[in-house]
């Protein structure tokens, strides 16, 4: 026998509409008759008919997301905090890796009828026409970080990097750090990162001997692993310049850099500090524990398809800023 709509209203004591008010997300629903409704749901083991509900709504009840780099644990968490949010209001989400091959997700995009995707990264100065192109098709965009997109058009989430760096930067400062590298995976062509514009703003603000001497830029137009921190990390230290204080484009350059620095016999925090960025859950567990600014990478995810929703529901075109904290463990300390 086939459960129906009707069997949940009865069984959790509500309307049809109800049910439908709280299977698709909408209306203004109790918590407590939601949970009701939910109950039956899984207690019926009731599946709606999403084909029916498409065409009804004109939607594919189907999503989009392009990851950067699924080897990055930082995009994993980002990705999971989405696709939970997005399921909870009864979306699919195709999952793609690989920013590179934007053009051929984009027609795949188109063909289907997605709803609406979200690009972890966009290549560096990709054409606002591919994404204008989506927009005409139909299918919403939200895309992630300092980028150069039409906001009017495209909505958008970023980490506040320029804050984060100059909080990084302070508390290094702070320990009695002035010799300060910084390893900017993302190549010096990616001047628009606002993790490099902040270290050279504050290389200034805060009158660092150094000056630029410390900043080891990486391949265009971005190599931020693990092996990545530790060839820069190597190039820093073929330099010859003075450094007491080492901080990354992210946590796995940090781990990379942390190895080429202690085979160079270099004690971590007592002979150099260093700092990621990310704060992905592997960083708490290494040896010695990183110091860094870190995200909330969840909730990042699942802010990033609320601006999807909006986009989808009502052609709300928004924009948010994440604040990064300051985690502090064992890899840095006062400089000696």
């Amino acid at each position: 026998m086939k459960i129906t709509r009707n069997d949940v209203a009865k069984r959790a004591g509500v309307s049809n509409a109800t049910v439908s008010y709280v299977l698709n997300g909408s209306g203004k629903i109790k918590e407590e008759t939601a949970k009701r409704v939910w109950k039956a749901v899984k207690e019926l083991d009731y599946h709606p008919d999403m084909i029916a509900r498409s065409m009804s709504k004109n939607e594919t009840m189907q999503l989009g997301i392009v990851s950067e780099d699924v080897a990055n644990p930082f995009f994993g968490e980002i990705v999971k905090g989405f696709e939970s949010a997005a399921n909870n209001q009864n979306y699919f989400v195709n999952i793609c890796t690989g920013i590179h091959k934007l053009d051929e997700y984009f027609d795949n995009f188109i063909t289907r009828r997605i709803d609406g995707i979200f690009l972890t990264a966009l290549p560096h100065k990709y054409s606002n026409e591919k994404l204008f192109k989506l927009v005409e098709h139909g299918v919403r965009v939200v895309v992630s970080g300092n980028v150069n997109v039409d906001y009017r058009r495209i909505a958008s989430i970023e980490n506040d990097h320029l804050e984060a760096m100059r909080d990084a930067m302070e508390y290094l400062f702070g320990l009695g750090h002035r010799h300060i590298a910084y390893l900017n995976g993302l190549g010096k062509e990616m001047s628009n990162d606002l993790r490099y514009v902040g270290y050279k703003k504050m290389v200034e603000n805060l009158e660092l001997p150094c000056g630029y001497d410390l900043l080891i830029n990486g391949k265009y137009p971005y190599a931020t692993g693990v092996t990545e921190g530790y060839e820069e990390a190597k190039k820093l230290m073929q330099l010859g310049n003075k450094f007491t204080a080492v901080i990354c484009t992210n946590d796995m350059m940090a781990f990379g850099a942390m190895k080429a620095l202690q085979e160079n016999g270099l004690r971590i925090p007592q002979d150099v500090s260093v700092m990621g960025f990310d704060g992905i859950d592997l960083g708490q567990y290494w040896h010695p524990s990183l110091t860094t600014m870190a995200t909330d990478k969840n909730a990042f995810g699942k802010k990033a398809f609320e601006l999807l929703y909006a986009s989808i529901k009502d052609e709300t075109i928004g924009y948010y800023k994440n604040k990064l904290k300051l985690i502090e463990r064992d890899s840095t300390g006062i400089c000696r």
